[in-house]
């Protein structure tokens, strides 16, 4: 109870008016400190705020960013804060589910910097950050003839940046339709990050295509468990609990693709491999305090699969037309509000006989719920959104970024087997290895705000070695992504996190032309998308 107080004195306290020249609200609204009297107010790098360890609270937010953009300290010319302000307002409403009010900040963000419409460093971070977050608004409002556009236009700006593909993708599966074949949104991401295969399996099961799950499983690597975990790795979700919940996953969407798809013994046989392995990685019982904790989440993963199993084994029973069975396998079992279940009861309704008809549940509250996973995948994409302004001074310099890695090489600061990230003075620079497998190894560490500017140069970076080896594409064999960060703690527990560089990683096969094309990326193309911003020689800043 008293917590729940103390919150709650946090939430009125939030609320109350504070003086318009409260330095705080703005890094509590966009993260950023007081704009000072810089021209465009950007002072500092955006941090995360927290309270009790939690994101942000949405109204929070809109009571800091009201405040702010109210404050004699935001001076009227600087125009780009004032729209990243905006921004950070419009998130917060998205997250709280008002996409009318999100949608007139994003109005009045675009029109306070009208005059950087020329801008192309503005365009392709801010420019597609309001774009993208619009088509969010636009998609949680129900709009999708509105929002499809947007996205796709986001997505073409930006077809290289990892996160931004992840976001319009997110908004374009919204607008899939359920129970029809349909592009898939996440062929881009895919390319980019191999380990997106797995998203997109789970994506085409989302909607009920599962001729496309099928065609992703040989794509997606299963990894099960060798044996019995410890009892907290399931309810910690830490390595280990984690593979088994996602292997879960994974299998019985593949079971019940196999059923819907003519294939009930393989279904079976998935559908058996999921009871038996996850049979064998519950733990050994044990003593103590943490045993009841282990024991409720290996509770659930116990009756998911028994939800998902008898979803499955009813849909193998409508393929072998053994109709009573089907709806035996239904009476008194929850169904999960999904695409599966939706085509299930569409396929028995159609295949009952009339005099059962009425035992076969309604369609319409599984289609709500459909809906509803919609709305949390959207609400879930909107920080992802919030791309990092890029200036021409945010821009690392590509061409002195690989002398300066490869004079530090020579020069023995940084032995072949040290990671950049402790053995070099200078906070720049890629690294490329040759692996013994043929692959190559292409990395970069880059001290900027934005991540999406360290995932191009990564990938510029791969297209050369490419060219250099004489091959006109490369394969994404692996991706890795990490993130600095500079975190402040109070009483133990995090209040806040400011980014201080990003790396990826990147192993890359070179292919001749036609090899592997749902997954190659042309080199050539690459370079002429991003070599222009890159290569050329950046505005000297002090």
């Amino acid at each position: 109870m008293g917590s729940r107080v103390a919150l709650g004195m946090l939430g009125a306290l939030a609320a109350m008016p504070a003086a318009a020249s409260d330095k705080s609200d703005f890094e509590a609204c966009d993260g950023r400190v007081h704009p000072g009297r810089q021209d465009d107010g950007m002072r500092g790098e955006a941090s995360q705020r927290s309270f009790f360890g939690r994101v942000s609270i949405p109204n929070v937010v809109v009571a800091s960013c009201t405040r702010a953009l109210a404050s004699p300290r935001l001076l009227p010319g600087q125009s780009l804060r004032r729209a990243h302000l905006l921004r950070a307002r419009a998130a917060a409403h998205l997250q709280a589910e008002d996409p009318a009010a999100a949608l007139a900040d994003l109005d009045l963000a675009e029109a306070a910097t009208a005059g950087l419409a020329g801008d192309r460093f503005y365009q392709r971070s801010m420019g597609v950050s309001l774009q993208l977050l619009r088509a969010l608004a636009r998609a949680q409002s129900g709009d999708m003839v509105g929002a499809v556009p947007l996205a796709q236009a986001a997505s073409a700006a930006r077809p290289y940046a990892l996160q931004v593909q992840e976001v319009a993708a997110t908004i374009l599966q919204a607008g899939r339709p359920v129970g029809k074949a349909s592009p898939s949104p996440w062929l881009a991401a895919r390319r980019l990050a191999p380990g997106s295969a797995m998203t997109a399996l789970l994506k085409e099961a989302e909607v009920g295509n599962f001729a496309g799950v099928l065609a992703l499983r040989p794509a997606v690597t299963i990894d099960w468990p060798a044996g019995p975990l410890e009892p907290l790795l399931l309810f910690m979700r830490a390595p280990g609990g984690s593979s088994a919940i996602v292997s879960t996953m994974v299998s019985l969407h593949v079971a019940y693709a196999r059923a819907a798809t003519g294939d009930p013994a393989g279904a079976r046989r998935d559908l058996a491999e999921v009871r038996t392995r996850v049979g064998a990685a519950k733990p050994v019982p044990k003593e103590g305090a943490t045993v009841e904790m282990a024991g409720t989440a290996w509770s659930a993963l116990d009756r998911y699969v028994d939800m998902r199993g008898r979803q499955i084994e009813a849909r193998v029973a409508v393929a072998e037309g053994r109709m009573p069975d089907a709806i035996a396998a239904l009476v008194a079992t929850p169904l999960p509000r999904d695409a599966a279940t939706v085509e299930l009861l569409t396929a028995l309704r159609t295949a009952a006989p009339a005099k059962d008809a009425a035992l076969v549940p309604d369609i319409a509250p599984f289609m709500q719920g459909l809906g509803e996973e919609r709305k949390k995948a959207l609400a879930g994409v909107v920080q992802q959104a919030l791309l990092a302004p890029e200036t021409p001074r945010s821009v690392v310099d590509y061409e002195r970024a690989r002398p300066n890695i490869l004079g530090a090489l020579v020069g023995g600061a940084l032995s072949m087997g040290t990671s950049l990230l402790s053995g070099i003075s200078r906070t720049d620079g890629f690294r490329t290895t040759a692996n013994p497998d043929g692959t190559t190894k292409v990395e970069f560490l880059g001290n900027t705000p934005s991540a999406a500017l360290v995932q191009e140069m990564t990938l510029l970076r791969a297209a050369e070695v490419a060219r250099a080896a004489g091959k006109p594409a490369f394969i994404v064999v692996e991706r890795k992504d990490f993130v600095r960060q500079l975190k402040t703690m109070q009483y133990g527990t995090e209040i806040s996190s400011v980014p201080q560089g990003f790396k990826t990683e990147l192993t890359i096969r070179c292919v001749d032309a036609g090899v592997e094309p749902d997954r190659a990326l042309d080199a050539v193309a690459i370079i002429d998308a991003l070599g222009p911003l890159y290569y050329e020689d950046k505005p000297k800043t002090g």
